[in-house]
């Protein structure tokens, strides 16, 4: 799989504790087929608000994983797995290889979940204080609780080895292949969890965010 990475300003690589991946490349079928990426709350893209908004927790580089056609901010680099359309375990480990190698950590979600935003200092806080685990996700959603493994924060090098050594990553189950890490869950309000797939959710969060 080859990452193409664009965008990235002349810093980037910086020193940090904490990468991002931004996984960005989805449309949504029950929005009208449009860019999640591109989505408005109020004069903000969606994934202007998640980028901004998970400063300081993630203090290193962050990578969004979306095609050309989304722009991206100065000094965010871009990637997409080659070919596109290979699921979200492909996106993630496109991600990680246009990644710096120097961070410890990585935070990992989805465009469509701003509660990142909130959720991202507690993940990293979190994992923080659980230095025998490799990773921390957050545990919501409903109509019951589940883990969310694209609201989570890893540690580089076991989430790094277990992808390379995962074999075929396109349209590989995110669950399927991220369970078998060492994992500690962190409950988390369903409100944070809750992912933009539909009008009505993407009401709610404008109606909360704007």
């Amino acid at each position: 799989m080859a990452a193409t990475p664009s965008g990235a300003r002349p810093d980037a690589g910086r020193r940090g504790r904490v990468g991002a991946v931004i996984l960005a490349g989805g449309g949504g079928q029950r929005l009208g087929g449009v860019s999640k990426a591109d989505l408005r709350l109020g004069q903000r893209r969606l994934l202007d608000i998640v980028l901004s908004g998970l400063v300081p927790a993630v203090d290193g580089d962050a990578v969004v994983v979306a095609p050309r056609d989304v722009e991206v901010p100065p000094g965010v680099r871009r990637t997409l797995e080659d070919p596109p359309d290979g699921g979200p375990v492909a996106g993630l480990a496109a991600g990680l290889a246009a990644l710096a190698g120097s961070h410890a950590l990585v935070l990992v979600t989805a465009v469509d979940s701003p509660g990142i935003v909130d959720l991202a200092p507690l993940l990293v806080a979190a994992l923080s204080a659980r230095p025998d685990a490799d990773g921390v996700v957050a545990r919501g959603g409903e109509p019951a609780p589940f883990r969310q493994y694209l609201q989570a924060v890893y540690r580089a090098g076991p989430l790094r080895r277990l992808l390379a050594d995962a074999g075929q990553v396109r349209n590989r189950g995110v669950a399927r292949t991220l369970r078998v890490l060492n994992l500690v869950e962190m409950p988390s309000p369903a409100d944070l969890c809750r992912d933009i797939d539909t009008p009505d959710d993407l009401d709610w969060w404008r109606g909360r965010l704007v």
